[in-house]
C-alpha cells in the first residue's frame, strides 16, 4: 500500500520516518509529497495535502506539521474509505479527509518510549506501517468523535465585491486564494492585496497572457490564482499566506 509523507521536518528527519515504516512493512511504497512545508505552517500543510490526496486511489497519508508535538494534543487516524490520514489532531488532515469523506476517527495511544519531540517517527510512522501491513486501525487505536477542525473558509460575497483569503503561495509566486470560480461574476476585475490594487483578467492558462502581465486563472485545485506570466505575483503584491484580498467588480 502507498504511504505518502507531507511534512515540515526536512529530508533528514523524513529519512528516519521512512526507516521506521520499512522496519515494520518492508514492502511499503513511500511517496514523498513535500518535506519543505514552512515550519509550523499548519494551513500550508493542509492545503498541500488537500491538493494531493484525491489523486491517490488508495493510500495512507501521513501529515506532520506539528507545533504541539509532545503536548496533550491527540495523535489520530482518519479512515476515509480505502484511504487513511495519520497525524496530529491540529486540523492539518481535515480538509483533505473531508474532501474524500470521513468515516471514522481514531486516537492513537502514544507509547511511553516515544520521543516527545518526534511523533512523526515514533507514533505516526509505526501506525502507517501497521495499517499498510493489513492491521485494522481499531486494533491500534480507539474510535473518537471529537477532533480539531480546520477550514479554508469561504469567500464573502458582497454587493460589487468579494472578500477572500490567500491560502498558499507556490514556488512560482502564484497567489492561490479561497475564491472559487462560481464566486466570480466577471472575467475582468480589480484585485487589492494590502495597499496594492491591480486590474486583472481571467485567462484559461498562463501562456495566454503577455509576459509579466498580472492575471487570474482557475488553478488545478479549483481556486482563483493571481499570477504573473513569467514573473512572481506574490513579490509584486508583497503578499503573504493568510492575508486577506479583495476583488472589486
Amino acid at each position: 500500500m502507498i504511504i505518502t509523507l507531507t511534512t515540515d521536518i526536512g529530508w533528514e528527519y523524513a529519512g528516519e520516518m521512512k526507516g521506521k515504516i520499512l522496519s515494520i512493512n518492508p514492502s511499503a511504497k513511500i511517496v514523498d509529497i513535500s518535506h519543505e512545508v514552512m515550519p509550523q505552517n499548519i494551513m500550508q500543510g493542509a492545503f498541500i495535502l488537500y491538493s494531493v490526496a484525491p489523486h491517490f486511489k488508495k493510500a495512507i497519508h501521513i501529515g506532520v506539521v506539528d507545533p504541539g508535538v509532545g503536548t496533550s494534543r491527540k495523535a489520530i487516524i482518519i479512515k476515509c474509505g480505502e484511504n487513511y490520514f495519520i497525524g496530529p489532531d491540529n486540523g492539518m488532515l481535515i480538509p483533505a479527509a473531508k474532501e474524500i469523506g470521513i468515516e471514522k476517527v481514531y486516537e492513537i495511544k502514544v507509547g511511553k518510549n516515544a520521543s516527545p519531540v518526534f511523533h512523526g517517527r515514533d507514533v505516526f510512522a509505526p501506525a502507517a506501517g501497521k495499517i499498510s501491513s493489513g492491521i485494522k486501525p481499531e486494533k491500534i487505536a480507539k474510535e473518537i468523535k471529537d477532533y480539531v477542525d480546520l477550514s479554508f473558509g469561504k469567500a464573502i460575497l458582497k454587493e460589487g465585491m468579494i472578500s477572500g483569503k490567500i491560502l498558499f503561495i507556490d514556488r512560482f509566486g502564484n497567489i492561490i486564494t479561497n475564491v472559487c470560480e462560481r464566486d466570480l461574476r466577471r472575467k475582468k476585475f480589480f484585485v487589492r492585496i494590502g495597499k496594492i490594487e491591480r486590474e486583472i483578467k481571467i485567462y484559461p492558462s498562463y501562456g495566454y497572457a503577455e509576459e509579466r502581465e498580472i492575471i487570474g486563472v482557475i488553478g488545478s485545485s479549483g481556486f482563483l490564482e493571481v499570477a504573473m506570466n513569467k514573473g512572481n505575483a506574490s513579490q509584486y503584491f508583497k503578499a503573504k499566506e493568510g492575508e486577506r484580498l479583495e476583488i472589486f467588480f
